[in-house]
């Protein structure tokens, strides 16, 4: 007796390996995988993008915190001391070599002797790093889809040619404020107590993602979505 049940038991085992898969079985298990790999691609293609913006986001908010640094230590740059150091922002979509635009900022030194208020001075002349011709220290161009999409003044949200300039005036920690409409004029107002850059992924309703950079008189740096 047990050696017919142990015969039946090998049977059927081996019955079931040597089977195989059905077309019904192989269809489910392919469409499986298409479901589980478009899922798993949707994502990154999102993730990416999110990743991209925060990088953005946190060399924006870097830059202005190494202005500050500048201005609170006593570390000159190419061995210049000036009074001040700042960073150049714009929502403009064109503008020259040396000015910043929608898709790049730059990092700028302020002289007292030079400026009475404390803003980036545009210059077509030399290349950024070029202290001897201009005032840019450096420049950081966005490359992804990213870009600065608007600029938020005490609450006001400004046009689309807007410049804006944060300074640091050593040995303090607190920010100047400069917006104008024209790169090449002063600043059309300086007295402001905040304010917002807005970063935009570059993408359209719904799928559009945006992060704020706040920054304070006192010097206070914040980003918020």
């Amino acid at each position: 007796m047990y050696k017919n049940v142990y015969k039946k038991i090998k049977d059927n085992f081996s019955l079931s390996l040597n089977r195989g898969l059905t077309l019904v079985e192989l269809l489910v298990v392919i469409a499986i995988f298409l479901v589980i790999t478009g899922s798993i691609m949707f994502d990154y293609n999102g993730f990416r993008s999110s990743v991209s913006l925060q990088n953005l986001t946190d060399d924006v908010a870097l830059s202005i915190r190494k202005a500050q640094g500048f201005a609170i230590g006593a570390r000159g740059v190419n061995n210049t001391f000036s009074s001040g150091y700042g960073v150049h922002f714009s929502t403009n979509s064109s503008v020259g070599t040396l000015a910043a635009s929608s898709k790049s900022f730059l990092m700028f030194k302020w002289d007292y002797s030079a400026l009475a208020n404390k803003r980036y001075v545009y210059t077509q002349v030399g290349n950024c790093g070029d202290l001897t011709n201009n005032n840019c220290i450096e420049a950081f161009g966005i490359t992804t889809a990213d870009y600065i999409k608007s600029i938020t003044v005490d609450g006001t949200l400004m046009g689309s040619q807007s410049y804006l300039d944060i300074v640091f005036v050593r040995p303090n920690s607190r920010a100047y404020f400069c917006y104008r409409t024209n790169v090449n004029n002063d600043c059309d107002s300086t007295n402001i107590s905040s304010v917002s850059i807005k970063i935009s992924n570059g993408q359209v309703a719904p799928n559009e993602k945006t992060k704020i950079i706040s920054v304070q008189n006192t010097g206070q740096i914040s980003i918020s979505n």
